[in-house]
């Protein structure tokens, strides 16, 4: 005790915690009891139990039943471990009562014959049990499989990490126990089946602490000066956001939504060593790795809800290894099922639902559902001239086990805050996807550290819609890059380039039509005919002024030898663009009946039924979002 390093929680309540960890490792010491199968038990002979030998399970049985599905018969083991079983092979069976075998013999007895003699004296042997009638175990298990039921292991059966029961308080599965607090009263109880969910022995990750922890002795407070020592580019925020993630990381399948985080920059800025502080600090909890694939990742998994860290997830020609692991992130954010096929024709079903932390210098290509859904945080390289040094941060073992407890006693305060995140955040324009981003990220970081660990970086919880006015400044850019689907589809017809050059630079889609807005934009003077002309080369039309639109009228025909070339090799290519187009408000991008046959237009001498985008009304409505972005400058709304 006097060489273990000082804990953040000290004095008596720190000893009190390691006092009852003991105490309850002294209670669960396992001593085997597996009398003789010949000796009876509870005055129960062998082999002559109620029931015996199919009609019902043998008392006491150390093997527990849950059900079935299809020729599958699903088990939890002597030692608490789930089987899922075709065939009853003799070592199936004895790896399912193993370590009570002798228990096993007792309930289905093979004696010896009845003319048995003692050598010596020629007298008869009393019968006594030398086999296992393995049918009629057998046939006991699988009868009482069908009358447990159906059972779906992939909905039922939850692994290790942080869970929600029906009530709405967070449970914690370490693999050996499953934890709960109520009041701040910490109650553990063995893995089993409990509101219809299976938890099932695994080997052992952390319990929490056996103490409650208050903010002001947190850990957290610690973890989070050290987060403060790199360069961060948004330093008032993006420690915060880090801590949170450390806190939804304990919590998994307790949360609605799981944000990923996404830590960039350039070499030497930190990045792997942050990782290993954040490992460090979920020592037992979390999975890392530097080089996985999406198989990799979810095969380790499988029903765990445990973190997930990837170092250097690098943009990578050629492979689509790194997007394939963002999209797991993608799938877990929400917690969905994940179904992929196996090698004898069965598919196997994942179920997503831990959180993901990436870290790259040049990460892969994200998708705007891939970017709304996480937090980017960028990291510069310190100034040689600054004096601001990052020491080797210090993680004790009890770190982990300190903020597992403060989210189990505190998970219905966080589900509270992130109430309040949500409120603040509408009420700045964020949509509900980015509410849940930032709110469930920022209320974790509040759960552990407290209001004034938030004023102290300038973040003053008490004024919402100060707080809120600050953070909308801080996400403002990120934001702005998520574009919806069919916006970005119209940005990219715009940009894109004309099989034609003039001066020697090739003309877009968006500059000729500019030049026929605007004759002094430094084209030639051209008139709706030469336009229509040029943009047939890429298979487009267009409309002139008030005609079916208040400005020209870009026409998008469903199908077209060119226009399939300008899409070749993106998200909106084989005619995906006509849906995507269609996700537009109907006053931007007109469409069927709205317009009637304003909406046939001739390109390349062939009338076609097209879409109608109104480039004045889309003009106007990016001139809108602009505003709106530009609403609360973020040096103002720090300052």
């Amino acid at each position: 005790m006097a060489n273990k390093p000082p804990l953040t929680q000290r004095g008596r309540r720190a000893l009190k915690a390691m006092f009852l960890d003991v105490e309850q490792a002294l209670q669960e010491t396992q001593i085997i009891d597996d009398p003789d199968p010949n000796v009876e038990r509870n005055g129960i002979k062998p082999g002559r139990w109620p029931g015996f030998p199919h009609s019902n399970m043998p008392p006491d049985c150390p093997v527990t039943v849950v059900g079935y599905d299809g020729e599958e018969t699903y088990l939890v083991s002597a030692t608490g471990q789930f089987f899922a079983v075709k065939k009853f092979e003799q070592e199936t069976i004895l790896k399912l009562f193993a370590p009570y075998v002798n228990y096993l013999h007792w309930s289905w007895p093979g004696w010896t014959g009845k003319t048995a003699t003692d050598p010596e004296t020629g007298e008869p042997l009393p019968r006594k049990v030398v086999r296992l009638e393995r049918n009629q175990a057998v046939a006991c298990i699988i009868n009482e499989g069908r009358k447990r039921g159906l059972f779906d292991p992939v909905q039922r059966h939850r692994g290790r990490g942080g869970w929600r029961d029906e009530t709405g308080n967070m449970l914690w599965h370490d693999g050996q126990h499953v934890w709960t607090s109520q009041n701040n009263i910490l109650k553990a109880a063995k893995p089993g089946m409990y509101e219809g969910f299976l938890y099932t022995a695994q080997a052992k990750t952390i319990s929490p602490w056996q103490t409650s922890v208050r903010r002001e002795e947190s850990p957290a407070q610690r973890i989070l000066g050290d987060l403060k020592t790199w360069n961060w580019e948004r330093p008032y925020i993006d420690p915060l956001l880090v801590l949170g993630w450390i806190g939804c990381a304990l919590m998994g399948a307790a949360l609605d939504v799981r944000p990923p985080i996404f830590t960039t920059g350039g070499a030497g800025v930190g990045k792997s060593t942050m990782q290993d502080l954040i490992k460090h600090v979920l020592r037992g909890v979390v999975f890392s790795s530097a080089d996985t694939t999406a198989a990799g990742v979810y095969q380790t998994l499988r029903q765990d809800v445990l973190p997930m860290m990837v170092d250097e997830l690098e943009n990578k020609p050629g492979t689509s290894k790194s997007q394939s692991i963002i999209e797991l992130a993608r799938i877990a954010y929400s917690g969905d099922d994940m179904n992929r096929g196996g090698a004898d024709g069965v598919p196997s079903t994942y179920k997503m639902r831990s959180g993901f932390m990436f870290s790259a210098i040049n990460p892969p290509p994200l998708e705007v559902q891939d970017k709304s859904r996480m937090a980017i945080l960028n990291l510069r390289r310190l100034d040689e001239g600054n004096t601001k040094t990052r020491m080797k941060p210090k993680v004790f073992p009890e770190d982990g086990r300190m903020l597992l407890r403060q989210v189990l006693d505190g998970f219905h305060e966080f589900s509270r805050l992130k109430q309040d995140y949500w409120e603040l955040l509408h009420a700045q324009g964020f949509d509900s996807r980015q509410m849940d981003t930032y709110g469930t990220l920022l209320a974790s970081a509040q759960l552990l550290v407290g209001e004034e660990a938030f004023e102290d970086v300038g973040l003053d919880v008490t004024d919402h819609r100060r707080l809120g006015e600050i953070i909308a400044a801080a996400t403002k850019l990120d934001r702005a890059e998520q574009l919806d689907n069919w916006h970005q589809c119209v940005n990219y017809l715009l940009q894109s380039t004309l099989d034609m050059h003039r001066g020697g630079e090739r003309l877009t889609v968006g500059r000729c039509i500019e030049e026929l807005e605007d004759p002094n934009s430094g084209g030639d003077t051209i008139s709706l005919t030469q336009v229509q002309k040029r943009l047939g080369s890429a298979g487009l039309g267009l409309r002139r002024r008030n005609d079916p639109c208040i400005g020209f009228g870009l026409a998008v025909p469903g199908s077209n030898p060119q226009l399939l070339k300008v899409f070749e090799g993106t998200k909106w290519e084989s005619g995906t663009w006509t849906t995507a187009l269609k996700q537009g408000p109907p006053h931007i991008v007109k469409r069927g009946a709205d317009i009637g046959n304003k909406g046939v237009v001739s390109i390349n001498r062939t009338k076609m039924r097209c879409l109608i985008i109104d480039l004045a009304a889309f003009d106007e409505f990016v001139q809108k979002l602009q505003d709106k972005e530009d609403g609360t400058d973020e040096g103002d709304a720090k300052n």
